[in-house]
């Protein structure tokens, strides 16, 4: 149980990071059907959305699940090597 412990510490904020990271990248490949529903007014049966709400909604996930995803590479390696070094 101890062990257990030990690795859910070492290696639990970098799994976190991981899944925050593959989340928004989910949510950014479906930015334009975020954004269309978004954008749409109540009641409306035809509306436009513009190509930079669009944008937006895809770009902006897309690099936070990117940062997430180095984020975790980062403390995954920092928490790799001191679990190395402990052995």
């Amino acid at each position: 149980m101890i062990i257990e412990n030990e690795y859910l510490k070492s290696f639990g904020i970098p799994g976190g990071f991981f899944l925050l990271g593959i989340l928004f990248l989910i949510i950014g490949a479906n930015g334009e059907q975020n954004a269309i529903n978004f954008s749409r007014p109540t009641n409306a049966t035809s509306w436009s959305t513009s190509d930079s709400l669009i944008t937006a909604f895809i770009s902006v996930p897309m690099i936070i699940g990117i940062s997430f995803l180095i984020l975790s590479i980062s403390t995954f390696s920092i928490s790799f090597y001191f679990w190395q070094k402990k052995r």
